[in-house]
């Protein structure tokens, strides 16, 4: 019954006449039990002991027993007594004792099963205690862990934040505004605009697969990739091809085996020829063109970006025509509106590039209202006007 038991002590009473072996070393022979002094200091006892079994036998043995209820202590107690001494062993319990048992010698099953169900607790106890002190510190480490990281995507959201470009933003006649809801810190999503001469700019919107720091580092890399173009472009004299840089940021993705991808719109507006040359990289919704006399979606699909190792990329032309609203959204706009299908949805978001044209804080706020701050997807709108 007790072979798993370290070891045991025997706190005889004062008044205690046992000589010899006691009864409980005549009961649990595969044990061994320290009969130690009846003035024997808790202090001192060794740390092997799992059960100290005292012995009471008058009121005056509840104040020996006092420096042996401590609280922290490693070993269970049980308190052995004569029946007459039941009121004693109440206080004894009430005072903190793990258990009893009333004549051993003439209970000896019974004792068995005390003294093992008492060791059994208290080594419960020193677990469920050693278990909550090493979950209390991993979780400690757990919440360190989390400000580091909550820190670094602060830090992170702050860089890619100024890295956008401002908005809202004017070149001759056009407006560029955008807004970009990123269901994290971090986005996945990112749009960019620059001039490329006083008629002309580049423009794009894109949406990194994925979410988290993986993805917005992808959209700074397409950033400076695509400024980097477009300066060695003009700083040669050539000419800037959308299908060109398509291609190009393809390739530079699939060298980085990050496993990432993109989908992207990247047009150029020549405003003096009112002249639109784009290439889809399978961005979805496809941009929404709103004029005086018509609203509609314009791009042709394409593959998308970092995908595909031999994906090739088309350049189109489109005319503008005056007084005209170009509309970029990211597919995380479907996430917010309520409606059940695709198609209702891409509707009712011909309808809002009709409602808003010109409006860029009205569908906003029409956005906001549809829970896009909530949204489990990035949400980015990018607003073009020329008026």
């Amino acid at each position: 019954m007790f072979s798993t038991i370290t070891d045991a002590a025997l706190i005889p009473s004062n008044s205690s006449q046992c000589k010899g072996k006691s009864p409980f070393e005549q009961l649990c022979q595969t044990i061994t039990i320290q009969t130690l002094a009846s003035d024997f200091s808790p202090e001192k006892l060794s740390s092997n002991i799992e059960l100290v079994i005292f012995e009471l036998s008058s009121f005056g043995d509840l104040f020996r027993l006092e420096p042996w209820l401590d609280s922290q202590r490693t070993y269970a107690l049980v308190l052995w007594a004569d029946e007459c001494q039941h009121d004693v062993v109440i206080k004894a319990l009430e005072a903190g004792a793990d258990d009893y048992i009333l004549n051993p010698e003439s209970h000896s099953k019974l004792a068995s099963l005390v003294l093992s169900r008492a060791v059994t607790r208290m080594r419960d106890a020193r677990q469920s205690i050693q278990t909550y002190t090493e979950l209390e510190q991993i979780n400690l480490e757990l919440m360190t862990s989390l400000d580091v990281l909550r820190q670094d995507q602060q830090a992170g959201r702050y860089v890619q934040q100024r890295m956008l470009p401002q908005t809202p933003w004017q070149h001759g006649g056009m407006t560029f505004e955008h807004t970009i809801c990123p269901s994290l810190y971090l986005s996945g999503d990112v749009v960019d605009y620059l001039p490329i001469d006083t008629d002309r700019v580049l423009f794009y919107l894109a949406d990194v697969s994925g979410h988290g720091a993986s993805s917005a580092f992808i959209t700074i890399l397409l950033r400076v990739f695509i400024r980097r173009y477009v300066t060695r472009r003009l700083e040669r004299g050539q000419l800037i091809s959308t299908a060109q840089i398509l291609t190009e940021v393809n390739q530079e993705l699939l060298d980085t085996s990050l496993g990432k991808h993109l989908t992207i719109f990247i047009g150029v507006i020549d405003q003096r020829q009112h002249l639109l040359r784009y290439s889809n990289g399978a961005q979805f919704p496809t941009p929404i063109l709103h004029s005086v006399d018509q609203t509609q979606f314009i791009g042709e699909k394409g593959l998308p970006v970092g995908l595909f190792a031999d994906a090739t990329y088309e350049e189109f032309e489109l005319l503008l025509h005056p007084r005209y609203h170009l509309s970029l959204f990211s597919d995380g706009v479907f996430e917010v509106m309520k409606n059940n299908t695709l198609a209702e949805k891409e509707s009712q978001l011909l309808s809002l590039a009709q409602q808003f044209a010109g409006d860029h804080a009205g569908l906003v706020q029409w956005f906001n209202q549809m829970g896009m701050k909530s949204s489990p997807d990035d949400v980015t709108m990018l607003t073009i006007s020329d008026t």
